[in-house]
């Protein structure tokens, strides 16, 4: 009977949150085009320090080129879309429920968008989040959300000031340190191979992965890669099959 009562006012913070991304919704190159002077500022912050970091190369960055090769052009094609909204007082289970919607906003963007759908990126700008829970509303947030999203052919990342994820070439460089918190969205390409079956992730996670990787970017793959993919995805279910024997189990003891 709760979750009845509680659906009313949770239902109407989702709605409300959808309608700030959709009234806050911007190209980084019309960040003038917002009457709200805080969000204004939001976006001005999270552009700067893309200017300053992301769209440059980086001593320790472990390779040549700037830390997102794709940053710059996508800013100048223009593709990159900017939106946010206040969740400041707001719980995480609702704050989760928002993000679930952010693919929708993502798709109809797409469908109207003239210009490279390869570029096109929308940046989520969660205002009114406090420092000490960067770690539950972005980190813990993405990894809940990126199974979710690369089901629907999309790759999301997560940026905030405190971020503790190491470069993929490098472990003495922090690229998802931003100076404000926000996610990054965009179509799946081939090259992010590089950020999914990491150590880090379960065997589980790691097919669902793997499988979506395929699914969304597989026809831009070379046929010894596919191969390659299909090849480790057997060997985790073949691994996670291992884990999960009671006789193997029994046997260890």
């Amino acid at each position: 009977m709760n979750i009845v009562r509680n659906s009313g006012p949770v239902q109407s913070k989702i709605e409300a949150a959808l309608i700030e991304i959709e009234r806050s919704l911007c190209l980084s190159t019309g960040i003038h085009s917002i009457a709200d002077a805080e969000v204004v500022a939001t976006f001005h912050a999270g552009l700067d320090w893309m200017k300053r970091f992301v769209m440059h190369p980086h001593p320790h960055l472990g390779r040549r080129g700037a830390v997102c090769p794709f940053a710059r052009p996508v800013h100048e094609e223009p593709a990159l879309y900017f939106c946010a909204f206040d969740c400041g007082d707001m719980n995480f289970e609702t704050f989760i429920e928002i993000m679930l919607q952010v693919p929708k906003v993502y798709k109809r963007i797409s469908a109207s968008f003239s210009g490279r759908s390869d570029l096109l990126s929308l940046c989520v700008f969660p205002k009114g989040l406090p420092a000490a829970s960067y770690y539950k509303f972005i980190d813990c947030a993405h990894s809940i959300l990126k199974p979710i999203y690369m089901t629907a052919g999309l790759m999301i990342g997560e940026f905030h000031p405190l971020s503790a994820v190491r470069g993929a070439h490098s472990e003495t460089i922090f690229p998802l340190r931003a100076d404000v918190p926000f996610f990054a969205i965009r179509s799946t390409t081939a090259h992010d191979i590089l950020f999914i079956d990491r150590e880090s992730a379960s065997a589980g996670q790691r097919i669902h992965e793997l499988e979506c990787y395929l699914g969304s970017a597989g026809e831009l793959l070379p046929d010894g890669e596919i191969a390659r993919i299909r090849a480790r995805i057997e060997q985790l279910k073949s691994q996670l099959v291992s884990e999960n024997d009671p006789a193997d189990t029994v046997a260890s003891r």
